[in-house]
């Protein structure tokens, strides 16, 4: 007579451990797919920077070029480099007069990435001529 009281024990059992390691799974996959995201945002940041430094330099060379003269210019730089693939620096160049002294105010703004991912980032650069 005790034995049939316990027959369907193994069974409940065997559904309650099923239905947790499912919920695990579910919770570990979703945390990666946070994690993968994070990840990809980042590497995207990264790039971003390095096209907005590089748009920065890039648009100071403009300014002031090693031949002579110079030039306050908007300009955007559209990256080919494997590197730098899907980005671009956009540069603006504010020119200001303080005390008898031109200052060249230099604003790249990097953006790479596509789709649902797209990061930005700014560098300012101020030149004294």
């Amino acid at each position: 007579m005790y034995l049939n009281k316990q027959k369907g024990l193994g069974l409940v059992g065997a559904i309650f451990v099923i239905v947790i390691v499912s919920l695990m799974s579910v919770a570990m996959s979703r945390m990666l797919e946070g994690s993968s995201e994070s990840f990809s945002y980042d590497i995207n940041g990264l790039k971003a920077f390095l096209a907005a430094e590089s748009g920065a330099h890039l648009g100071l060379n403009r300014a002031i070029p090693p031949a002579g003269g110079s030039s306050c210019v908007d300009r955007t730089f559209n990256f080919t480099d494997p590197a730098l693939m899907r980005c671009s620096a956009t540069v603006a160049c504010v020119s200001q007069v303080v005390n008898a002294d031109t200052f060249y105010i230099l604003t790249s703004m990097g953006q790479c990435g596509g789709g649902d991912v797209v990061t930005r980032r700014t560098v300012e650069v101020r030149l004294q001529l």
